[in-house]
């Protein structure tokens, strides 16, 4: 079974509770992490969260939606690649709701993989 691409692609027109700026573009993102990803990932939510023993919760929150966010998005708004690399962001509500689409995008590539795979036969059949 041939997979579909890893990268989906998704807009965002949104306002930040903060400041009420608009943020708008285009965003893609990888679907699901390879097992270097993933790695990455780890290694930068740790890095992130000051490899503290025991992060607040909210501190917990930021640092893994920051780190996914960093090795998830492949291209992105200008905005968006200089408010993730330095974090001097207000809008922290725009970083989670562009975390959530990636999730839905990675829950669709899942899913058509699902879909895909229904009525294949098993290797070695």
């Amino acid at each position: 079974m041939e997979l579909p691409k890893n990268e989906k692609s998704f807009d965002v027109s949104l306002i930040g509770e903060t400041t009420g700026k608009k943020y708008e573009g285009t965003f893609t993102v990888k679907c699901v992490l390879n097992i270097s990803d993933k790695r990455r990932l780890e290694i930068e939510r740790s890095r992130l969260s000051a490899d503290t023993v025991n992060p607040s919760v909210s501190l917990s929150a930021i640092s893994g939606v920051v780190a996914n966010l960093r090795i998830r998005v492949v291209q992105g708004p200008e905005w968006f690649k200089q408010s993730i690399d330095n974090l001097d962001f207000l809008d922290e509500d725009i970083l989670y709701e562009v975390f959530s689409k990636c999730m839905e995008k990675s829950e669709e590539w899942t899913s058509e993989v699902k879909k895909k795979s229904v009525g294949e036969p098993l290797a070695g059949n």
